[in-house]
């Protein structure tokens, strides 16, 4: 409150100065001011349901975005149907887990809500995981409150590249003019669904309200929206075989709500002030989860070129309670992450020789910790405190980064040159090792880990026809380790590296954007984005096993043992590092998008093609952690229907095909390499789900879907019930993806 009260304080300030000058400005009549604007470039697009698609099929580089859904898909579905861009599915987390060509997590993709980086560590105990527990990063929001996602892969892009390795993604969430009419004052805007087979029922409402103040360009507006979901705890696969046979049970039943309220004061032109909180709340698997996201937005935008400010405040906490004994071993235990943000940037304008030139300027400060209590269920006082154990990490990672661009645009030719400082301190509390090993420092040690980095980037684009428009880019990305990789609790200070440095990737891309109206008939529009890419990353951090083979000796347990290490083995003494890897790990591969609008007819294509090969991590298979992140070697989503009725009506089918797919070796032991640990998944079939929906009016809009038509029995390429220790052996249970499923909805405007 009080870091509101001072930005409030400035912001008086600046309107009463900028009030100031314009009143200064408009007494001098004698004095005549020419503004220059840089060159406008006017784009225009039928299909303006799909406004932030096309956007990013029309910015250079790989890019895409998705609006709101509208067919009725999960979350999952939406970001896989985007090319390089996939998910972790967890269904004992609650959370939304980007995968961006392979990579994902903490540090290795940005994930964002409104531009807020998220940190949370989904921990799931389950009766599936052998006494362990299903742990993930993930973001915590309700997918009724998405109103359009933005992916970047593999280049710089400002402060959504922060301790980003592979690149980013943002969920924008629904704000006031989302919920007014053009023209209102108040606005109600409600959404509801019900699935069958497990889907559940779903609701939200918000409510807005927007009149002008201050000044005749000058507006105050609130919204606040409510959101809650009823999901049933299990479901039916093609085979009809109920989940609770492989992955779950009464405790996946749940009923997560969801509060968001916005104020936003525009006191003129120049000055927009938007202060945002955002609630989550869910009792599922075990355990209270409670999420709180506040943020401060300040946006100056003055009669000049020179000057576009943007300011972000952002705090968030989230908090897991475990029941009593829901990890065996344990009683009462609780898990905290909290994040605090800063990000200040400005970006001027200006025109030298025909050439028009925009350098960004910006700063991002982040704190993040982590914190947990562990108690040992001895009774009912249940009061012995147990901090050396598995359950969770705990630390605080500092960054500190100053961000650079420079767009210069001169005719058909742009260049984007970027230059980012990083600078990270990781700090917690290293536990005194074995005694029967030799580590350093042996005892009980605080470890304060720092490095820093420049990372440059650049991207070339040129558009020397509208069907040809080139662009080439080079990146150099580093993340700094994360609390889970250096304070693992493996086995006391045994687990812990307190040398692991963060990684480093290289990544070049090439590829050109293509536009043809006119293509088929008159009217229609045909866009074309194809990106070759190739990564290669330094220092990869995956965990290997190490046991007890001689005096004080640790031998990693990668099948290499000689004959005198291996009788020598102390299975007693046993434990996962985190470490760099020695040799670069390498992903290359191609995406292509392309949009086909003809009004009535339209189609839309994405395809992804890749190989990567990264080492897996043990402690995934055995210790819970996150789970593999390897991606099919290919897979395609095809959107294709009509409009009929004036467009009111639209038919269409999703078509998803996914190439050959890997999991963790799931029969695997401590003695088998890295290469024997990623198997083959059986076939995944072509899957086809049909949508239709309706606008009756601008207030009534109605929806429906059938997913998995043809009732395929399959298992989604990582998911974690189909990767992890909880699968026992037999094809039946090892297919975990829902079968057919039918689910409607409607949205009520006014």
């Amino acid at each position: 409150m009080k870091i509101v009260a001072k930005i409030a304080g400035a912001s008086a300030v600046l309107i009463g100065l900028q009030g100031i000058a314009y009143a200064e400005n408009t007494d001098d009549n004698k004095k005549e001011k020419v503004t220059r604007f840089s060159s406008l470039k006017v784009s225009g697009a039928q299909d303006n349901k799909n406004s932030p698609h096309i956007e990013a099929m029309e910015k250079p580089g790989a890019y895409s975005s998705v609006g709101e859904d509208n067919k009725l898909e999960s979350m999952d579905s939406v970001l896989r149907s985007l090319p390089g861009t996939y998910t972790q599915m967890d269904a004992s987390q609650g959370t939304v887990s980007v995968n961006i060509r392979g990579l994902s997590g903490f540090g290795r993709v940005n994930m964002m809500v409104d531009g807020v980086s998220q940190s949370f560590y989904g921990i799931a105990p389950t009766e599936y995981g052998h006494g362990t527990q299903y742990n993930q990063f993930g973001t915590l929001i309700d997918p009724n409150f998405i109103i359009r996602t933005d992916i970047d892969r593999g280049q710089a892009n400002d402060d959504g590249s922060v301790n980003a390795l592979a690149g980013s993604a943002n969920f924008r969430t629904i704000g006031i003019d989302d919920v007014i009419f053009e023209g209102n004052n108040l606005g109600i805007r409600t959404k509801s669904n019900y699935g069958t087979n497990g889907i559940g029922k779903n609701g939200m409402i918000a409510i807005a309200g927007k009149t002008q103040a201050f000044s005749p360009e000058g507006s105050i507006g609130a919204m606040l929206a409510v959101s809650g979901h009823s999901i049933d705890a299990h479901y039916k696969n093609g085979m009809g075989i109920s989940s609770e046979e492989f992955g779950t049970d009464k405790t996946f039943k749940q009923k997560p709500n969801s509060q968001l309220m916005k104020v936003n004061i525009k006191p003129n032109d120049f000055h927009d002030l938007e202060f945002s909180g955002r609630f989550y709340h869910n009792k599922f698997t075990k355990r209270h989860i409670d999420s709180y996201d506040y943020y401060l937005k300040y946006h100056y935008t003055p009669f000049s070129e020179l000057i576009d400010t943007e300011v972000l405040l952002s705090t968030g906490r989230g908090d897991q309670m475990l029941q009593m004994d829901s990890i065996p071993g344990l009683g009462r235990t609780e898990s905290h992450n909290k994040s605090n943000a800063i990000n200040v940037k400005n970006t001027s304008r200006f025109n030298y020789a025909d050439t028009d030139f925009a350098f960004t300027l910006g700063s991002k400060l982040m704190r993040t910790e982590y914190k947990k209590k562990t108690l040992i269920g001895v009774g009912a006082d249940n009061t012995v405190k147990e901090e050396n154990n598995v359950f969770s990490p705990a630390g605080t990672q500092d960054i500190t980064s100053i961000y650079s661009r420079l767009k210069i645009e001169h005719g058909i030719y742009t260049a984007d040159l970027g230059l980012n400082y990083l600078d990270y301190s990781l700090k917690g509390v290293k536990p005194a090792c074995d005694p029967r090993i030799s580590c350093f420092p042996q005892g009980a040690a605080q470890v304060d880990l720092k490095n820093h980095a420049f990372n440059p980037s650049i991207l070339l684009s040129a558009e020397i026809i509208p069907e040809f428009q080139p662009f080439v880019s080079y990146t150099h990305s580093m993340r700094a380790p994360n609390i889970q990789e250096v304070f693992y609790p493996g086995g006391e200070g045994n687990s812990v590296n307190p040398f692991l440095k963060g990684e480093i990737a290289d990544t070049y891309q090439i590829g050109f954007n293509s536009y043809r109206p006119n293509l088929i008939v008159d009217g229609d529009t045909f866009r074309l984005k194809a990106t070759l890419f190739h990564t290669k990353i330094k220092n990869y951090i995956s965990s290997d096993h190490y046991m007890l083979c001689g005096e004080k000796k640790m031998c990693k347990m990668d099948g290499n043992l000689t004959t005198e290490e291996f009788d020598e083995l102390n299975p007693s003494v046993s434990t996962y590092i985190y470490t760099n890897s020695l040799t670069p790990v390498t992903m290359k591969g191609y995406e292509i998008a392309a949009n086909y609008d003809a009004g009535v007819f339209y189609s839309s294509l994405a395809y992804s093609q890749q190989k990567t090969r990264q080492p897996t991590t043990q402690a995934a298979t055995f210790m819970g952690t996150s789970s593999a992140s390897q991606l099919p070697e290919s897979y395609m989503t095809l959107d294709t229907g009509v409009r009929l009725l004036d467009e009111k009506i639209r038919i269409g089918a999703i078509v998803k095909y996914t190439g050959q797919s890997y999991h963790q070796d799931l029969e695997t032991d401590g003695d088998s390499s890295i290469s024997e640990k990623m198997v083959k998944d059986n076939k995944i079939p072509t899957i086809v789900d049909l949508y239709t929906d309706y606008q009756i009016n601008k207030n009534i809009f109605i929806k429906f879907s059938v997913q998995n038509v043809a009732n395929k029995n399959y298992a989604d390429a990582l998911n974690r019930m189909n990767s992890s220790a909880n699968i026992s052996s037999g094809d039946a249970v090892a297919q975990t993806a829902r079968g057919r499923t039918y689910v409607m909805g409607a949205e009520v405007r006014f």
